[in-house]
């Protein structure tokens, strides 16, 4: 068995490996400009894609082609 040092070492390592792992690690939130720069390209985005013409259609109709 453990010591009471070796223990109280072995209790403190947890710990600490504990409170790192909680550490908050999200990127700061962008400023002002960044989040109008952001909501700008979203923008674009979204219009792209409503602007954009579906998948080709792929029904199983006849061909114009001949082998």
């Amino acid at each position: 068995m453990l010591s009471g040092v070796a223990m109280t070492k072995t209790a403190a390592l947890i710990l600490a490996l504990m409170l790192c792992s909680c550490r908050d690690q999200r990127p700061p939130a962008p400023s002002a400009e960044q989040a109008n720069r952001l909501n700008d390209a979203e923008a674009m985005l979204n219009e792209l894609a409503t602007n954009e013409e579906g998948p080709a259609n792929r029904s199983a109709g006849p061909s114009n082609s001949s082998d």
